[in-house]
C-alpha cells in the first residue's frame, strides 16, 4: 500500500466547478466507485468517485471551493498501486492530448474567422490570436460558434478574464457599427419596474442561466421549422394496459413512444444526424441516444437513453427512471448528459395541445409530445371517442426538409397503432 493523490478527471467544457458536497472523511475505507465529492456545473451536478480502493487520508477540498481539471482533491492509501499507476497515466496522457488538440484547433479557428470580422486586422496579429487570452472553455465555445475573434474582447471579469457578459457586449457593439440594429443582441432592456409597484428580484440559477444561453444560441444559428400533428394512441394504450398486467409492472405511455420513435428513426436517418461545423458534411450516426426532458427544481436537464434502438420498452422505461431520479437529485454524471443525437420533450402529464420544442445542437432535431385528449370521430357508419396524441416536431430545416418531416410523423403515427410491433418492442 502507498499514499496517493487523485486527481479531479476531465470535466469536458466545465472549468472551475463549485464544490458542493463532501461525502467521505478521513479515515474511511472506500471503493473505486465510491463518491467522494459532488461537483456542479453550469449544466448539472456530478459525483466523483475515490478511482481505486482504499483508506481516505484527506480531502484536499472543501464545500464551495472552485475546482477544474487535474486539481488534487483526495489523498488516499491505495490498495492496488498497479490500478492507481495506470489510472494517473491514463489522465496524464489524455489532459495532454486534449489541451493540445484545443490549442491548435482555437488557434486554426481564430485565424480562418480574422479576415471575415474585421478586414482591417492585420496578417501579425493573426499569427498571436488567443494566446493571451484569459477565458474558460465554455466563453471559447461560444466565442467559436458567432465567429468571434477573442483577442478583440474587452475583458471584464477578474484578472482580465472574458466571460459571456463580454462576448454579448462586443456583438452588441459591433452590430450597432454595421446598422444591423439589435436583431441579434442579447441584452434585456434596463428598465425600473419598481415604478409601477412593488416588485422582488431572484438570483437566476446556474442551470437558468445555461439555459438562457444555449437556447438563445440555438434559436439564432438553426432555422427552426415545426411540423404538427397528432397520432391515435388507443390501440398503445390498450396493449399498453395489457402488458403491463400482464407482466405486473407499471410503464408510462412515454417508454412505449420513445422506443417505437427509436425503431423509427432507423428508417430516418438524416433526423438522428449532426450537420458538420463547416456546414459541408451531414454526419450519420449508426447510434441512436434518445434525450430525455426532464423537469427538475433547479430547470429544464437533458440526459440520454445509450443506444436506445437495442433497448426493450421495459429497459428504456427503467433507464428514464433512473435519470429522472438522478437529474432531481443532481447525481447526474456528465456521460449522462453527453452524446444525444435526437432529444423527445414530453409535457403530456402537464396539458397544452401543441408547442415548439427548441432543437438541442450538434441535434437537428426534436419531437414534443402533449397531453393526450379525446374526441369523437366517424367509425363504420357511427361515431366513437378515441385517444389522440398531440405530436410537435422540430427540425433544423437545414438539413432536413419538409416532405422528409412529414413522413416521419405521419409513420410515427402508423407505428404507433400497431399492436405487433408494440407488443414486440416489449421485451
Amino acid at each position: 500500500m502507498a499514499n496517493k493523490i487523485i486527481n479531479i478527471p476531465d470535466l469536458g467544457e466545465a472549468e472551475d466547478v463549485e464544490v458542493i458536497e463532501v461525502c467521505a472523511k478521513a479515515g474511511d475505507q472506500v471503493d473505486s466507485e465510491d463518491p467522494i465529492i459532488v461537483l456542479e456545473s453550469d449544466k448539472a451536478a456530478m459525483e466523483i468517485p475515490a478511482s481505486v480502493i482504499g483508506k481516505v487520508i484527506s480531502i484536499e477540498v472543501s464545500v464551495g471551493d472552485k475546482v477544474t481539471s487535474g486539481s488534487p482533491f483526495l489523498q488516499i492509501e491505495a490498495s492496488s498501486d498497479v490500478e492507481m499507476q495506470a489510472e494517473n497515466d491514463s489522465f496524464d496522457d489524455k489532459d495532454t492530448q486534449h489541451q493540445t488538440i484545443l490549442e491548435e484547433s482555437e488557434k486554426i479557428e481564430s485565424e480562418q474567422s480574422l479576415n471575415a470580422q474585421n478586414q482591417k486586422i492585420s496578417r501579425t496579429t493573426a499569427k498571436t490570436i488567443n494566446k493571451n487570452v484569459y477565458a474558460g472553455p465554455a466563453v471559447r465555445k461560444l466565442a467559436r460558434e458567432f465567429g468571434i475573434d477573442l483577442s478583440l474582447v474587452q475583458p471584464t471579469g477578474p484578472k482580465n478574464r472574458i466571460q459571456k457578459e463580454d462576448l454579448h457586449q462586443f456583438v452588441k457593439s459591433r452590430l450597432s457599427e454595421t446598422g444591423q440594429g439589435n436583431r441579434f443582441e442579447f441584452s434585456q432592456p434596463d428598465i425600473d419596474y419598481s415604478k409601477w409597484g412593488l416588485i422582488k428580484e431572484e438570483k437566476l440559477s446556474k442551470f437558468q442561466k445555461s439555459s438562457i444561453s444555449n437556447l438563445h444560441t440555438s434559436w439564432i444559428n438553426i432555422p427552426h421549422v415545426t411540423q404538427h400533428d397528432e397520432c391515435d394512441l388507443n390501440i398503445l394504450l390498450e396493449v399498453r394496459t395489457k402488458l403491463c398486467k400482464k407482466h405486473k409492472v407499471k410503464i408510462s405511455p412515454l417508454a412505449f413512444i420513445a422506443k417505437i420513435t427509436s425503431k423509427l428513426l432507423a428508417d430516418f436517418p438524416l433526423l438522428n444526424c449532426s450537420l458538420d461545423k463547416s456546414l459541408e458534411k451531414i454526419i450519420l450516426k449508426d447510434y441512436i441516444n434518445l434525450g430525455i426532458a426532464i423537469d427538475t427544481p433547479e430547470g429544464l436537464i437533458v440526459p440520454n437513453v445509450k443506444n436506445a434502438q437495442l433497448k426493450s420498452i421495459v429497459e428504456i422505461s427503467a433507464e428514464i427512471n433512473e435519470l429522472a431520479t438522478a437529474a432531481k437529485k443532481r447525481k447526474l454524471k456528465i456521460a449522462d448528459l453527453k452524446g444525444a443525437s435526437f432529444s423527445i420533450s414530453s409535457l403530456g402529464a402537464i396539458g397544452g395541445r401543441f408547442f415548439t420544442p427548441i432543437i438541442n445542437p450538434p441535434e437537428v432535431a426534436i419531437l414534443g409530445i402533449s397531453k393526450t385528449y379525446e374526441k369523437v370521430v366517424s367509425s363504420d357508419g357511427g361515431f366513437e371517442n378515441r385517444s389522440f396524441l398531440p405530436i410537435s416536431l422540430s427540425y433544423d430545416h437545414r438539413a432536413i426538409n419538409g416532405v422528409y418531416a412529414v413522413q416521419f410523423t405521419s409513420q410515427l403515427g402508423e407505428a404507433l397503432s400497431d399492436d405487433k410491433l408494440i407488443e414486440k418492442s416489449f421485451k
